[in-house]
């Protein structure tokens, strides 16, 4: 068991909605000292403790969707980093073959439709395309914090798993 990819013993682990995550985050009394959170922490100009901004801006669209799980956005933010990288090194090869920019968009939309810009979400493609490393630099910090609140719910259940009598044999 110890050769199991990290994705299936994760997806192995009992189910911890986004309701739960926040639960545990609203108990932490200190998230600075949380190792997976405390890069996202500081103080503001009155020394009080305080978030980064994008941080408590994740957590709040993540409240939006009680339903879903921390398993599931794991997943979205792996999905999310993808696409940007893939984007990123589609469009440099575009661009050193000399494609012009205004056939770029129309091009990546032929190329995969997994990319996020299909025709049906039009005005984030072409705000996209105004900055593209910008755009998707945005992307992937919200998705680098969604995956670490993702972890920390998951933390969360394979830690319950650890603690439980006869724990000795799960996997790590």
């Amino acid at each position: 068991m110890a050769d199991v990819p990290l994705l299936e013993r994760l997806a192995q682990l009992p189910s911890v909605s986004i309701t739960e995550l926040v639960e545990v985050l609203e108990r932490l009394p200190n998230l600075a000292k949380d190792p997976l959170l405390a890069g996202l922490t500081g103080t503001n100009e009155d020394g009080e403790p305080a978030v980064h901004p994008l941080l408590a801006a994740v957590i709040e669209h993540l409240r939006e969707r009680p339903d879903a799980t921390c398993y599931g956005a794991l997943i979205e933010a792996l999905t999310g980093i993808w696409n940007a990288a893939v984007r990123g090194a589609a469009v440099a090869r575009l661009r050193a073959a000399g494609l012009p920019p205004d056939d770029l968009l129309l091009r990546l939309q032929k190329l995969s439709p997994t990319l996020g810009l299909q025709a049906e979400n039009r005005e984030w493609a072409q705000q996209w395309m105004t900055d593209p490393t910008s755009q998707d630099a945005q992307l992937v910090q919200q998705c680098l914090v969604r995956l670490l609140l993702a972890l920390r719910g998951l933390a969360e259940a394979r830690a319950r798993v650890l603690m439980e009598p006869d724990a000795g044999e799960a996997p790590a």
